[in-house]
């Protein structure tokens, strides 16, 4: 395993949910004005963030597997990773739902609100932190 890509993978993961956590607070205490909008954009930007290092993370789990192979999507991916005992059901549906909402941002068709994200963060708070663990599970 890509020990140095690793380490960079699990730096970035905590930065981004940091920065997730962040805009979260700062968006739940202000009400939406010209400013708040920026922050939105910003946290929007910081979620594919995320799971951009959560594909990173699965490209190198699959080649540990000796199950990655070129073009594959990450809802197959996600789908090797849980049927290999990788995650359990409960990441499995949290980044398959997060892999849904990272598409609807990147792609701008029916974009998240503010507060379907938010709650998707809030409510999932523990998934991103139980992600950031399977990555450190990795280090050697």
């Amino acid at each position: 395993m890509n020990e140095e890509r690793l380490l960079k993978i699990v730096e970035d993961m905590s930065e981004s949910i940091k920065n997730l956590q962040d805009c979260k607070e700062v968006l739940r205490c202000s009400p939406e004005n010209k400013t708040t909008i920026f922050i939105e954009f910003g946290l929007k930007q910081i979620f594919v963030g995320f799971f951009i290092t959560v594909e990173s993370l699965t490209s190198i789990i699959l080649k540990e597997l000796k199950e990655f192979k070129i073009g594959i999507d990450m809802k197959d991916s996600l789908s090797i990773l849980k049927n290999n005992g990788v995650i359990n059901s409960e990441i499995h549906v949290f980044l398959n739902v997060a892999r849904l909402l990272r598409n609807r941002i990147s792609h701008r068709y029916k974009e998240p609100s503010r507060e379907e994200l938010l709650e998707f963060i809030e409510n999932n708070n523990d998934n991103f932190f139980k992600v950031l663990e399977l990555a450190k599970g990795y280090i050697k």
